[in-house]
């Protein structure tokens, strides 16, 4: 009887894979499993020169920039230094698919020639080394998403993001691991593995843009490109210690030429946004006004027109909202204690913060409908994809992508005048008992840490203001203590949800012991600017509290 054909198309696509890691980049071994922090690697396997660590260890993107600009190292330098850092991650922790580091250096040598002859950047990101989620397309690569049917089918031309950022000066070297289907807050398929976590490899790196947030904490990259539907930017963000930025879906979306949307599909149901994860806020921050200057609105059909706004933000105490729960699932200790600690920083430091612990019956109703949203079509579309080799479903995706009935025009009329309702009854929340309005809202990313692999417990933290479409970061907190885990639980709310967060998440609480915690600040929509004032405000009064696993954008 023959093999099923995905298991020859995953032999070739892994060896070729394997044929883009250069023979001196090859770690001689690798570490035992016994060995969970895998950071200090790189910069002690000897594949790195002094300068090379120096460079991948030291800066965040907006620094690395200025010093390309200022000649102090070469765009070819820079990007060997993250070619042979990501060659290095990929050994340790399965987070990229597809390779083109000689492109890269090439595309370096261009840079530094443009540089010499006209003493000018390109733009912004001159130089600077940007990895991509493998859902985007970059010219004679694969964009597989996971699924074997589509490999070996490189893209033809750019995403829009893709081109927006390389007119900018960035060097696009490599694309990141994803979950089968791209349907997971974890990063995990048949094609390329599991994407491992740097901090721990023992727990989730998140996802769905897991490479991502897996390269980048082992700073084989400063800054990447995600796409989140439900968190998969935040999640992979607080998972790996990480900044971390959804933006508004109709201001910063790239889909065009995408090969796992369903064609005619943004806009119904929920819809994803496309934005940064980095080492720093202020490399987001850049990234996302360096898109909007890009006007992304003459190439995509779905972005409005919304040019960056620069905003002078006076000093001035702020006014934040802080939401203690969902109504679906209370968060675990270290996640409360943490959003009471920060709510105490921000008022020693002059702020207003309203803590909402009891929030009204409407916010519990969010977490439903975005489920429902989420699975309209009914699962036929990816479960063609998916079965077109004989590919078998990955553990977390076979119970929760079935084929059912998709919903009919009058169901969907449904959906859409409930998500219409709710969204207006949520605008209420951003305005206070005395009629000021709030400057954000400061949430969990999660109700719980981050556990181990296939055992997020859903995404309703995040996937909420998916369906609201308002912007959303995660910023890094501090890590969870010994003190975090002594404290006692909070109140059960009946959900099944709530049940598995207080036995099953909860049992394996010795996992989390020097986690990071991260929390979830939000915006208003299309104000991505007023929520980065809103983030870096917040994110200086917890920096005093952070660990050395997430103090600054520097290991």
């Amino acid at each position: 009887m023959a093999s099923p054909a995905y298991i020859d198309i995953v032999k070739r696509k892994q060896a070729e894979q394997q044929s883009r890691i250069p023979q001196e980049w090859r770690l001689k071994s690798l570490p035992d499993d016994s060995v969970t922090d895998v950071r200090h690697i790189p910069r002690e396997s000897g594949i790195l020169s002094a300068r090379e660590v120096e460079i991948t260890e030291t800066f965040d993107a907006v620094e690395l920039a200025d010093r390309i600009r200022r000649r102090i190292y070469s765009c070819h330098e820079v990007t060997l230094a993250f070619c042979k850092r990501a060659a290095i991650a990929q050994q340790l922790l399965n987070c990229l698919t597809e390779i083109f580091f000689d492109k890269a250096l090439e595309r370096a040598k261009q840079l530094d020639k443009h540089l010499e002859e006209h003493g000018l950047p390109l733009g912004p990101f001159h130089g600077v080394p940007i990895s991509l989620k493998d859902n985007f397309n970059y010219p004679g690569y694969d964009s597989s998403s996971g699924v074997v049917a589509l490999c070996f089918r490189p893209a033809k031309e750019k995403s829009s993001i893709v081109t927006v950022l390389e007119d900018a000066g960035a060097v696009f070297y490599c694309k990141t691991n994803i979950p089968q289907t791209m349907m997971s807050l974890d990063s995990v398929n048949l094609i390329w593995g599991r994407a491992l976590n740097p901090l721990n490899r023992k727990l989730t790196a998140g996802g769905s843009s897991g490479g991502e947030g897996a390269l980048i904490g082992i700073r084989g990259s400063l800054i990447g490109i995600g796409s989140d539907v439900g968190g998969s930017i935040r999640v992979p963000a607080m998972c790996n210690g990480l900044y971390g930025v959804k933006p508004s879906a109709h201001r910063y979306v790239s889909q065009v030429g995408s090969e796992f949307i369903i064609p005619g599909s943004f806009g119904v149901g929920l819809s994803f946004s496309t934005g940064p994860i980095a080492t720093s806020l202020r490399s987001c921050e850049l990234l996302l006004k360096v898109v909007s200057d890009g006007k992304l609105w003459e190439s995509e059909p779905h972005v409005l027109f919304s040019p960056w706004r620069t905003l002078e933000f006076k000093p001035r105490p702020m006014k934040f909202l802080v939401l203690m729960t969902d109504l679906v699932t209370t968060p675990l200790p270290p996640v409360q204690r943490v959003l009471k600690e920060t709510t105490a920083q921000l008022q020693s430091r002059g702020h207003k913060v309203v803590v909402l612990d009891d929030p009204p019956k409407f916010v519990k109703q969010l977490h439903g409908l975005s489920n429902k949203l989420m699975s309209i079509e009914g699962g036929t579309w990816a479960s063609d994809l998916v079965d077109k080799t004989g590919e078998p479903k990955v553990p977390w995706v076979a119970p929760r992508l079935k084929r059912r009935d998709p919903a009919t025009l009058k169901q969907l009329f449904e959906l859409n005048s409930k998500n219409e309702e709710l969204i207006t009854q949520s605008l209420k929340l951003w305005k206070s008992s005395d009629g000021q309005g709030f400057d954000a809202i400061i949430c969990p990313v999660a109700p719980h840490p981050t556990p181990q692999p296939d055992a997020w417990n859903g995404a309703g933290y995040t996937s909420m203001f998916n369906m609201l479409d308002w912007p959303s970061g995660a910023i890094p907190a501090r890590n969870v203590t010994r003190e975090d885990l002594e404290a006692t639980l909070g109140a059960e709310t009946g959900t099944s949800w709530d049940k598995i967060n207080r036995t099953k998440l909860w049992e394996k609480r010795e996992d989390y012991l020097g986690s990071p915690l991260s929390l979830q600040i939000v915006g208003k929509k299309f104000q991505e600017e007023e929520l980065l004032h809103a983030m870096h405000v917040v994110d200086e009064v917890v920096s005093g509290t952070r660990g050395a696993a997430v103090r600054d954008h520097k290991l």
